[in-house]
């Protein structure tokens, strides 16, 4: 979807919004709504970001590609849809339960339902006491998930009274947890799950889910395992028609606003005057100017450390800028996706299950906690993992929507996390070599593809680098570790509700609270702006 809205005269709003993604959608809309003139200026030929989907198999034109996100794990805990009313602004989705399957090389699977306890009645096939430690650590996340939404929803420097009300009650409530909390945040996901957990099937399942951003033997990676709050809470669902179908929907409620949106035009500097953020020069020279605020949703190292002119921060944040996390292992994800001719199966998993689970449907979780742990190893020495140790995230989109194929085929994306950054070499000889092993990982499990295949759709961490303009291709802009959240995503100083720069404002996954698609970024964002104008409802 291109959008260029009339006015493109006009270059001066009273915020700009650089990035078309949907946490910049969603920031212009809350704006907007509120009467303020906003301009959104998008680097790509198409709104989007890592939102986007579309159609780029030149052999199958109607096979969707999601480019990046394929599942809404924290959409539906978000308020963004129903304050924004997308539902009328055409958005559906699609809830999907259980949400995750994690299949085990010998034909075994474990379901992850939005209720806990159908995931712990599947893990005690393998493993009673594993069922109870799930229900206790289930528990013991929703306690903490408690504190933390509060938190996610408010200014992480300074929150407001009514989240600071909501997170000391909920602190109050669960007073013989706080020692535990402590040691969890810094503990690794790996040490978190060989503490708690014996089986080989339950420990793989709880290392699939926690290692979809970062290698989980880092410190502070326990973190990632509180999107099992959003997930038993609130479930997860998938937008009809692909993930494009947000920001489009964020769109036409902008525009239904007198909001504008400019595509191909690709921001080249923040303008700088007096300590503060006045406009944007593009990369064609034209200038937009800014009367109260720039929202930039780009991650922060691209924002302060390549739009602010040189000089601009204190050598201090410029080297703090320099040294945010973004996939720091040196590894990333890669993707690949398969259009295919006909409807592909899982026999050999869903023979094993003999229930009313059809595996076509859930996202599915490939890698035992060996597997991961060496495959990670590789990627962050540059090595392209065996397609034994890939660790991968496939969701068969046709199984839930099939609107995102023709009629009897499917589209299969397949989300590979541990592949090097910069493999010995380099991704021009590795490419194909890569795309290859991950399909045959797929293969393992799906029965059919080489014989259905009609084409595919090959992005490593370098060209994701190039399509998206994220610092090392990192869909999350800024690790998700415990030291990078809060006040200090994305680093100290600089996660605030003001920055160095008067009137420059964070507003992507690089900021509080973080990663993946729930508009929540944007939409604090929106927030400190119409704060700052006296403007206190969103």
């Amino acid at each position: 979807m291109q959008v260029t809205q009339e006015g493109i005269d006009n270059r001066s709003f009273d915020v700009v919004v650089i990035g078309g993604g949907h946490n910049g959608l969603t920031a212009a809309c809350y704006l907007a709504r509120r009467g303020l003139a906003v301009c959104v200026l998008e680097a790509a030929g198409g709104i989007g970001g890592m939102t986007a989907s579309g159609t780029p198999i030149e052999r199958a034109p109607d096979h969707v590609v999601n480019y990046c996100s394929a599942d809404l794990l924290f959409w539906l805990s978000s308020p963004v849809e129903r304050e924004l009313e997308l539902h009328r602004y055409g958005l559906s989705t699609i809830v999907v339960d259980p949400c995750y399957a994690y299949l085990h090389p010998d034909g075994a699977s474990v379901a992850v339902w939005k209720d806990p306890c159908r995931t712990a009645d599947e893990i005690r096939h393998f493993s009673r006491p594993d069922a109870e430690s799930y229900l206790e650590y289930v528990r013991f996340l929703d306690a903490l998930f408690d504190i933390a939404f509060p938190f996610m929803l408010s200014n992480p420097a300074r929150p407001g009274r009514s989240s600071l009300t909501a997170m000391v009650r909920a602190a109050f409530k669960h007073r013989r947890l706080l020692r535990r909390f402590g040691e969890f945040l810094v503990a690794s996901g790996e040490e978190t799950i060989e503490q708690r957990f014996t089986h080989p099937v339950t420990k793989s399942l709880l290392y699939c889910l926690g290692a979809g951003a970062n290698p989980i033997d880092m410190h502070g990676t326990s973190v990632t395992h509180l999107f099992l709050g959003f997930l038993h809470r609130s479930g997860t669902a998938r937008p009809v028609g692909g993930m494009q179908a947000i920001p489009a929907a964020l769109a036409r409620r902008l525009i239904s606003t007198g909001g504008t949106i400019h595509t191909d035009a690709e921001v080249a500097e923040i303008i700088v005057r007096g300590g503060k953020a006045v406009g944007v020069r593009l990369t064609d020279e034209r200038q937009f100017h800014a009367r109260t605020a720039i929202l930039a949703t780009p991650d922060p190292r691209t924002t302060l450390g390549r739009l602010l002119p040189p000089g601009t921060l204190s050598h201090e944040l410029e080297t703090r800028v320099r040294h945010i996390p973004a996939n720091s292992r040196g590894a990333g994800a890669m993707k690949t996706d398969l259009a295919l001719a006909g409807r592909v199966t899982l026999d050999r998993h869903q023979r094993w299950r003999r229930d009313e689970v059809d595996l076509r449907k859930p996202a599915i979780l490939i890698g035992t906690s060996d597997q991961i742990r060496r495959g990670w190893a590789r990627a962050a020495a540059g090595i392209v993992p065996d397609a034994d140790d890939i660790a991968l995230w496939p969701v068969l989109l046709t199984g839930a929507d099939p609107s995102q194929a023709p009629d009897g085929q499917d589209s299969l994306y397949l989300f590979a996390t541990n592949m090097p950054l910069h493999p010995d070499g380099g991704w021009e000889k590795w490419q194909h070599h890569a795309a290859e092993r991950i399909v045959e990982r797929a293969g393992q499990f799906y029965d059919g593809l080489a014989e259905l295949e009609i084409g595919r759709w090959v992005e490593s961490p370098e060209l994701a680098q190039q399509r998206t303009r994220a610092t090392n291709g990192a869909a999350m802009h800024v690790d998700h570790l415990l030291f990078s959240q809060g006040p200090m995503r994305p680093a100290l100083g600089l996660g605030g509700r003001k920055l160095p720069v008067d009137r420059l404002v964070l507003g992507g996954a690089g900021a509080h609270p973080g990663g993946g698609v729930s508009g929540l970024p944007g939409r604090r964002a929106a927030r400190n702006i119409l704060l700052a104008r006296g403007i206190r409802e969103l």
